[in-house]
C-alpha cells in the first residue's frame, strides 16, 4: 500500500452545448474552424418502426451512431435512436425528424462530466497532524456500527456509471462483468481515474490489513465506462449505461456526474431502472462557489425517485463550499455525506482530501448496499426510502432535505408491507368474446404508501407488456388465439408489493358463417320489392346481419331468420347489394357483392 497524502477537489460541472450558427457571414467563418457535428437523440414512438429515423434522413449525411450488440440493445429499451449530423445541417434534419409521425421527441445530445476539478489547495500534502482518522467520514456516517449487522454480500451488486474501475489494490476481487459504452467494447479500464476512486469509496475491500475500508466491503461492483478519458460522456451513453446495468442485476447505480439541462433519454434511462426496482444514486454537484449556478438543478440528481447527494465539509456537518444546495422552496438535494475522504486511484495508491459531492454519492451507494443485504427483498425505493428517514439533521438552511448519512439507523428502517388496491373492475368483463387487438383498462388502482410503481399483464403465465402511468392501459394481440385466455393483471407498487386481478376473456377470431338463401342471382334484372334471406351462426353468437347497398348500409336483422327487403325504383341501374354477418366478438363475413340492374 502507498500512500499519498494530498487534497483534489471535485469541482464544477461544466456541460458541452453545442448550438447551430444562424446568421452569420460567409468571411465572418472564414478563419473559423468548421463548427464540431452535433449529436441528437430521437425518441420513437411506441410501435414505432426503429428504422424510421434514419429513413426520413439518410440523404442527408446522418450518421447512426448506435452501434450493434449492447450500445443498440440498450437504446432500443429506450426506443431512441442516436444519431450525428454536421452543424450545417441541423436545422433541416431536426425539422424532417420532427415531421415523422414515428418520431416521438428529438433532442441535442448533452454531454456530462464527472464532478472534478483542479484541487483548491495544492500545498495541502500532508496527513492530519491533530491526530484525526485518516478517514473521519467512516465514523461520521457511523459506518462501524452498521459493519456490525452486515458488510455487505456479493450478490448485492452496485454498477459505477464512470470512467471506468480498474481492480486495483482494495477493489481487487470486487469488480466483475461491465461494459465499455464509449469505446463499444468489455474493456472497462478506468483511464481517467475518476471512476476508480468513486468505486474504492463503495466497495472498497475493508478488514484486511492494507488500504481502506470502503462502505460496502462485501460488495460487488459493475463497472460501466460512460466518461471518456477528459471524464466526459454524452447522455445517451450514460442512458445506455443505466439500462445495462440494470439488466446486469445491478440494484444501485451510482452517477458522479451531472448537467444542468433535463434530457428525455436520461429521464427514462433512470425510469427504465426504478420500473425494475433499482436505487439510483446521484452526486448534487459542486458549484457552491459558483454564484450562478449553486441552487440549479444537476441531472440525474434532480430527478424523481433519484437520490441527490451533497457534500459535507471534512470532519464536519458544516455544507462544504463547493457542494451544491437547495435554494429557499427547493428540496432536490435529498441527503448529505462527507465529501472529503480517503480514495485509491487507478494505480492502486491511496491519497486523503478527495473532494466533491463525486465521493460524497458513493458513500451513499455504499450505504445503500449494506441496507441490500441486511434486507434483500427491499427494492430502490424502500432502500430509499431507509436512506432518506434515517437521515440525521444537521441544520442549517434547509440546504439539504433530510440530513446527513447514518448508515447504521439505515438498516433499522422498515418497509412498506400493504400491497396496492384495484377499486375499480378492469375492462373488458370476465369472459367477454374479444377479437384482434384489445385494450385492458384499469380503474381505480392507487396505493396508501410507497406508491404505483406500474401494472403489468400477462396472459397464460406469460408477460405481455406493462404501463407505468394512470390510468394505466395494457395492449393485448388476439390474433391467432380461439377459446379462453387466462388474462392476469398485476399491480405492484413501489416497495414491491403486488396485487393480482384475473381477467380471463375468450378469444373469438373465428368469423360466423354466412349464406345467403334466396335473393336474385348476381347481374339480375330486378324490378318492384327486392326480397333476399340468409342464415347465420356463430359458436359465440350472431349479434346482427346487415344489408347494403352501394356500401352503406341499409337494414339489419339481430334474429333469424335473417330477412331483407328494398325497392328497386330506389336505386340507379347497377346498384351494388351485399350481405354480412357480424358475430358477439365483432368478427365479420361478407357474401360477394350481387349487382342487379333494373
Amino acid at each position: 500500500m502507498k500512500l499519498v497524502p494530498r487534497r483534489v477537489v471535485a469541482g464544477a460541472l461544466s456541460t458541452a452545448v453545442v448550438a447551430a450558427m444562424a446568421g452569420v457571414t460567409t468571411w465572418a467563418l472564414a478563419e473559423e474552424p468548421p463548427e464540431p457535428p452535433v449529436r441528437l437523440v430521437v425518441g420513437l414512438k411506441r410501435a414505432a418502426d426503429t428504422s424510421a429515423p434514419m429513413r426520413t434522413v439518410s440523404a442527408m449525411g446522418v450518421r447512426a451512431m448506435d452501434a450493434a450488440g449492447p450500445a443498440e440493445q440498450a437504446m432500443t429499451a429506450l426506443r431512441a435512436r442516436t444519431l450525428e449530423v454536421s452543424a450545417a445541417r441541423r436545422a433541416r434534419v431536426v425539422e424532417a425528424l420532427v415531421k415523422d409521425p414515428n418520431v416521438a421527441y428529438v433532442e441535442v445530445d448533452h454531454v456530462r462530466r464527472a464532478f472534478d476539478v483542479t484541487p483548491d489547495d495544492p500545498m495541502y500534502t500532508r496527513l492530519d497532524a491533530g491526530g484525526v482518522r485518516l478517514q473521519p467520514e467512516v465514523d461520521q456516517v457511523r459506518l462501524p456500527a452498521a459493519w456490525q449487522t452486515t458488510t455487505g454480500a456479493a450478490a448485492v451488486k452496485i454498477a459505477v456509471l464512470d470512467s471506468g474501475v480498474t481492480p486495483a489494490g482494495d477493489l481487487a476481487g470486487a469488480v466483475t462483468g461491465g461494459y465499455n459504452y464509449v469505446g463499444n467494447n468489455t474493456d472497462t479500464t478506468d483511464d481517467a481515474g475518476h471512476g476508480t476512486t468513486v468505486a474504492s469509496v463503495v466497495a472498497g475491500r475493508g478488514n484486511n490489513g492494507t488500504g481502506m475500508a470502503g462502505g460496502c466491503w462485501s460488495c460487488t461492483v459493475i463497472p460501466v465506462k460512460v466518461l471518456d478519458r477528459n471524464g466526459f460522456g454524452h447522455d445517451s451513453t450514460v442512458a445506455k449505461g443505466i439500462v445495462y446495468a440494470t439488466d446486469a442485476g445491478a440494484k444501485i447505480i451510482n452517477l458522479s456526474l451531472g448537467g444542468t439541462q433535463s434530457s428525455k433519454v436520461l429521464a427514462d434511462a433512470v425510469a427504465y431502472a426504478n420500473l425494475k426496482g433499482v436505487l439510483v444514486v446521484a452526486a448534487a454537484g459542486n458549484d457552491g462557489r459558483n454564484s450562478r449556478l449553486r441552487n440549479v438543478k444537476q441531472y440525474p440528481a434532480a430527478y424523481p425517485d433519484v437520490v441527490a447527494v451533497g457534500a459535507t465539509a471534512r470532519n464536519s456537518d458544516a455544507r462544504a463550499d463547493f457542494s451544491n444546495f437547495n435554494k429557499p422552496g427547493d428540496s432536490w438535494v435529498d441527503i448529505a455525506a462527507p465529501g472529503d475522504v480517503v480514495g485509491m486511484d487507478r494505480f492502486g495508491d491511496y491519497h486523503t482530501g478527495q473532494r466533491g459531492t463525486s465521493f460524497a454519492a458513493p458513500m451513499v451507494a455504499g450505504a445503500a448496499g449494506l441496507i441490500k443485504a441486511a434486507h434483500p427483498g427491499y427494492t430502490g425505493w424502500s432502500l430509499q426510502r431507509a436512506l432518506l428517514r434515517s437521515a440525521r439533521p444537521v441544520g442549517g438552511d434547509g440546504w439539504v432535505r433530510h440530513g446527513m448519512l447514518d448508515a447504521a439507523k439505515a438498516l433499522t428502517i422498515t418497509t412498506d408491507t400493504t400491497p396496492p388496491t384495484i377499486a375499480g373492475v378492469p375492462a373488458p368483463a370476465r369472459d367477454a368474446r374479444v377479437r384482434g387487438k384489445i385494450t385492458i383498462k384499469t380503474s381505480g388502482v392507487g396505493d396508501v404508501f410507497s406508491g404505483v410503481r406500474n401494472v403489468v399483464l400477462y396472459a397464460d403465465g406469460k408477460y405481455q407488456g406493462q404501463d407505468h402511468v394512470a390510468p394505466y392501459e395494457l395492449r393485448y394481440d388476439t390474433a391467432g388465439r380461439n377459446g379462453r385466455v387466462a388474462l392476469q393483471i398485476r399491480v405492484y407498487d413501489k416497495a414491491g408489493n403486488r396485487t393480482d386481478v384475473d381477467r380471463p376473456v375468450i378469444a373469438d377470431n373465428t368469423a360466423p358463417k354466412l349464406r345467403i338463401t334466396s335473393g336474385p342471382a348476381h347481374k339480375a334484372r330486378v324490378s318492384g320489392t327486392v326480397r333476399l334471406a340468409a342464415t347465420a351462426s356463430d359458436a359465440g353468437g350472431v349479434s346482427r346481419v346487415e344489408m347494403l347497398i352501394n356500401g352503406k348500409v341499409r337494414k339489419q336483422d339481430t334474429a333469424a331468420p335473417y330477412k331483407f327487403s328494398f325497392k328497386a325504383s330506389g336505386y340507379r341501374s347497377g346498384m351494388k347489394v351485399q350481405i354480412r354477418a357480424i358475430d358477439t366478438a365483432g368478427n365479420v363475413r361478407a357474401e360477394k357483392t350481387r349487382t342487379y340492374r333494373r
